[in-house]
């Protein structure tokens, strides 16, 4: 694949989070070198997670009886950053909905 502009790079690099392949599949897949498909994704996650200046978390007010885990997972949620989030039996829609907003 020839050079690449970053309008470019970002709408493979929005792909492939989509996809749910590796990055050297991915990049293989696309006939990208896995390098440069590797810089890409670098260059384009630290700009979703540091968008101005601060270090990508937020606090958040679960108010003063936050769900506690059952024990049981009913869902995860891995995303290729290599960041995990574990939802539990007993999580409510009205909690999942404050997390997200």
């Amino acid at each position: 694949m020839k050079r690449q502009d970053e309008k470019e790079m970002k709408k493979l690099y929005l792909e492939w989070m989509d996809s749910g392949k590796s990055r050297a599949e991915f990049a293989t897949e696309k006939g990208i070198v896995r390098t440069t498909f590797y810089y890409w994704v670098s260059k384009f996650y630290k700009q979703e997670i540091q968008p101005s200046g601060n270090r990508g978390f937020s606090l958040l007010a679960l108010g003063d009886n936050p769900p506690a885990p059952s024990g049981r997972a009913i869902a995860s949620i891995k995303y290729p950053s290599g960041v995990s989030v574990e939802l539990y039996e007993g999580i409510t829609a009205g909690f999942i909905r404050e997390l997200i907003h």
